[in-house]
């Protein structure tokens, strides 16, 4: 755990094997490269050196991002059905066969294809969406590229949606020769400050696959929220990643209504009507973190107490980004500079996978 806490605390990025086998990567929904982050970890574990060769995603921003960390890589600002645009099964179109020629030999495909259609918050289109389509492109790619070794993250409503995304990507890999294994993976047993379940797809052409086995090798009991923030409680440098947001008037008495009664839970007499005047299951919204226990899950919203249990343990405000991304197990010499707006720095942060999940199912696919 302390090897952990220092890799989070460390400002400059750790050396890396400049002679070991050559790993090449390519990232599809690829948000700041969180993924690719926890695998370029792995192979450094394994004496191993990443080549990050291909990202893709729709948020330019993002990209910046993973960009500023990963110099090599060829980042795309484009629709994965654009680049990917046949059916499963058909023969490569124009664009897959450049997309091919770009890609080159991919050893570990990494992808987190959007996941609001599945997620249990989303009371419109859920299981209905047809973004959850866009699971499916990852066989099409690896189809396509054929790729050695294939992880794919979700949440875990993605088992039900409607049209069945990953039953079907799963038997378009099986019948492409990939042993294959997915479940749900609790991502605190790993080591990460925070409660997060996620879906997880693995496979490979090369080893068989036992997800429960591979999490199974590295499960431990979760740090807290002290012990990943509680460095940061008064730092103060200036930039967009250590300040957090400004309250509305309402939800700053909220916070100090917490603080003046040392509560966790905001009481239902304080919320606003939709929590106040109806049943609700809401209870760790409006909430505040506990420093002796692992963080709720950390999404976009991190910056209102409204999204979620985001109030800081000790001070009367929201986290701040450095914090959330701290809870995501981000290090800090991970470089966000390329982002200028608080909105857009909650959302990649709070839309990135923990590296740790990658860290350890890619170490396994490495050995």
């Amino acid at each position: 755990m302390l090897a952990d806490q220092l890799f989070l605390r460390s400002a400059e990025w750790p050396p890396e094997t400049d002679t070991g086998e050559e790993v090449r990567t390519a990232d599809v929904f690829s948000g700041c490269g969180a993924m690719s982050l926890g695998v370029w970890e792995a192979c450094r574990a394994a004496r191993k050196r990443m080549k990050p060769i291909l990202a893709v995603d729709t948020d330019p921003v993002a990209l910046k991002v993973f960009k500023k960390n990963f110099p090599s890589v060829i980042e795309r600002d484009d629709d994965i059905t654009q680049l990917l645009d046949s059916p499963l099964g058909a023969s490569p179109s124009k664009s897959e066969k450049t997309l091919a020629e770009l890609a080159g030999r991919i050893d570990l495909l990494l992808g987190g294809p959007p996941c609001q259609g599945h997620s249990d918050l989303n009371n419109h289109t859920r299981r209905a969406d047809p973004k959850n389509g866009l699971y499916e492109r990852m066989a099409r790619f690896a189809e396509v590229v054929k790729a050695r070794n294939i992880i794919i993250e979700n949440v875990p409503a993605v088992m039900h949606d409607k049209g069945r995304v990953v039953d079907a990507t799963a038997r378009v890999l099986t019948g492409l020769g990939y042993s294959l294994d997915h479940g749900i993976v609790e991502i605190s047993t790993l080591g990460v400050p925070q409660r997060r379940r996620r879906h997880v797809l693995v496979a490979s052409l090369k080893r068989a696959v036992t997800l429960d086995k591979m999490i199974g090798n590295y499960e431990r009991s979760a740090p807290n929220v002290r012990w990943a923030i509680s460095d940061l409680r008064w730092r103060n440098s200036g930039s967009l990643l250590d300040v957090p947001s400004t309250p509305t008037t309402r939800n700053r008495k909220r916070i100090e209504y917490l603080f003046k009664h040392d509560l966790y839970d905001l009481p239902d007499s304080k919320r606003p009507d939709c929590h106040r005047l109806y049943s609700h299951t809401y209870r760790s919204v409006y909430g505040r973190l506990r420093w002796d226990k692992p963080a709720q899950t950390i999404t976009g919203g991190f910056g209102c107490m409204g999204q979620g249990r985001f109030v800081h343990p000790g001070q009367t405000r929201t986290i701040t980004p450095h914090e959330a991304a701290r809870l995501q197990f981000i290090p800090d010499f991970f470089n966000f500079e390329e982002v200028e707006s608080r909105t857009a720095m909650a959302q990649i942060i709070g839309n990135a996978v923990p590296p740790k999940l990658t860290y350890v199912i890619a170490l396994e696919l490495l050995r």
